[in-house]
């Protein structure tokens, strides 16, 4: 095994390991009792990634000047606003970089699949354990009747949907080549017995819509459609305005909060309400404010949280890369980031660097494309 092997395989197990710490620090949140105090592990969790991907970052002596000022920025955000959602994420984008594509999918489908497996397991045997025991109905017009909806011990209907997101994604990334009849049968069954159980429209119809896109991606050349092509590059932006317009302009529509079980309600307390979405480097919300107002949606997450000049910095990637995925005719991307996108309209979980690895991805396709690299150790020789 020569050297450069060699170095590759290093990076590799760091990138795992990292990034089950980062995951574990997702599923403790998510699921261990509020009431006892995780404080440290959490932070030792992720100032321990930010710390081993930084080395990374700077042990790399060739980058490309798109990376340095992505690495550069986000940092100056993190200073900033204090919420290190993006930095960790263009970070694991960097740690990916030298590492083949299948092998970053491949560890969030294992790890993700081994973490929920786990989490199901133990909160269906050891019931008590369960830190939140709210039952939740849906009302069923042709029944006349409100039925109890399931949450497979997680606590709440939609978070099964939201843990398996990722591990869809992922599957259809891996077989995208080999993408058959039985997969379809797999995907579109676990997830209508999902729905059976849990009836979390939003999770259901995201990956409904997912799939169906993926039959569509598989045999459409969207290059040649330009009015297309430029919906896909721009798509991000729109979601986001959509976002927007619904919480601050028709946040009081009836039907659409049944819609969307009150989301745009939710949106409007950050977006108006307690905050103001025209600041450039965001707002800070008490944790009362976040715990009553549930910000179930990744767009709005980034506009009052992160601020204007964040959701610049990720339009422009994302255009870019979405670009770059067309032109280059990489279907797979596409489709895995397009389902992303469609989901997180409901959920904050386009820049949680435990499950979007779509965001990573793109992050990646951008820093590469950009040919202009600098030695940094050897600009500090010159000038020793």
């Amino acid at each position: 095994m020569n050297s450069l092997s060699k170095k590759t395989n290093v990076k590799n197990v760091i990138f795992t390991l990292v990034l089950f710490s980062i995951i574990l620090r997702k599923y403790m949140i998510s699921f261990v009792d509020p009431s006892i105090n995780i404080g440290l592990i959490k932070s030792l969790l992720f100032y321990g990634a930010i710390a081993i991907l930084g080395i990374l970052f700077l042990l790399d002596s060739k980058k490309s000047i798109t990376e340095i000022l992505l690495v550069g920025g986000c940092s100056i955000l993190y200073i900033i606003n204090r919420e290190g959602a993006i930095l960790l994420i263009v970070l694991l984008a960097v740690a990916a970089k030298n590492i083949d594509d299948k092998y970053v999918v491949k560890n969030y489908l294992i790890i993700s699949a081994i973490f929920l497996i786990i989490s199901i397991l133990i909160f269906n045997l050891f019931p008590w354990l369960e830190s939140n025991h709210e039952v939740h109905y849906r009302y069923i017009d042709a029944l006349d009747i409100s039925v109890p909806r399931l949450d497979y011990g997680l606590g709440n209907p939609n978070a099964v949907f939201y843990h398996m997101v990722t591990i869809y994604t992922a599957y259809i990334f891996l077989r995208f080549e080999k993408y058959n009849n039985w997969d379809r049968l797999l995907l579109f069954g676990t997830s209508i017995l999902i729905y059976q159980n849990t009836y979390s429209r939003t999770g259901f119809y995201t990956v409904v819509a997912g799939l169906a896109f993926v039959e569509i991606i598989r045999f459409l050349d969207i290059k040649k459609i330009k009015p297309l092509s430029y919906l896909a590059k721009i798509s991000p932006i729109l979601l986001t305005v959509v976002s927007v317009i619904m919480g601050t302009v028709l946040y009081k529509n009836g039907a659409l909060n049944r819609l969307l079980a009150s989301r745009p309600k939710y949106w409007n307390v950050y977006l108006s309400k307690e905050g103001n979405f025209l600041k450039p480097f965001g707002n800070v919300y008490s944790s009362v404010i976040k715990s009553n107002n549930p910000l179930d949606n990744s767009y709005v997450y980034i506009v009052c949280m992160l601020g204007l000049v964040a959701f610049a910095l990720f339009a422009y990637i994302m255009y870019k890369g979405i670009k770059s995925f067309i032109e280059k005719d990489k279907k797979k991307y596409l489709s895995v980031i397009v389902i992303f996108l469609i989901y997180c309209f409901a959920e904050n979980l386009l820049l949680e660097a435990a499950f979007s690895f779509g965001i990573i991805l793109v992050i990646k396709e951008v820093m590469l494309n950009d040919k202009r690299e600098i030695n940094i150790y050897e600009i500090f020789k010159r000038k020793v």
